[in-house]
């Protein structure tokens, strides 16, 4: 879908204040509140804006081990890869999936609430996934940086105070 700067404006705005009232959003791309209204839905529409969510403190919720983890199949090509994805669609613990170039196969964001509690995701689920090969793991020890946000160029337009 082609968007113009006020689109990329609205986009870059609701990236980090995703409950700001459509009357602020208006004010701070300068249209009226119609016109913004009918943007964003066209945005939603076109699948540009997938959705809205509260971004949640792992710490504070429980899950303080992040790991990424690095997997290698035994096979390859779209049967056993499928059956992978599938697999850890239905595992929660599995925040993302990437299908990866190199030597591994996937890498996954995973979150566990303790050492141990990672290491029974990983004998009881991760490596009871028929095609797994090998897994190598990666603990996090601290995060510097961690967004959602994609670098849009926009415009600011009107008074953003």
């Amino acid at each position: 879908m082609a968007h113009d700067a006020i689109d990329d404006a609205i986009l870059s705005i609701l990236q980090f204040e995703g409950r700001i009232t459509n009357a602020e959003l208006a004010q701070r791309v300068g249209l009226t509140p119609g016109p913004t209204l009918a943007r964003v839905n066209k945005l939603e529409s076109a699948g540009v804006i997938q959705g809205y969510a509260a971004q949640l403190d792992r710490e504070e919720m429980g899950w303080p081990i992040t790991a990424f983890v690095a997997v290698i199949l035994h096979q390859h090509g779209r049967g056993p890869c499928g059956d992978f994805v599938r697999a850890v669609a239905d595992l929660p613990e599995v925040l993302e999936c990437h299908h990866i170039a190199g030597a591994e196969d996937y890498l996954l964001k995973v979150v566990a609430q303790s050492p141990r509690q990672y290491e029974e995701f990983v004998m009881a689920k991760l490596t009871a996934i028929p095609v797994v090969q090998r897994i190598n793991t990666t603990i996090v020890l601290s995060t510097a940086k961690e967004t959602l946000a994609l670098p849009i160029a926009a415009p600011v337009f009107g008074d953003p105070s």
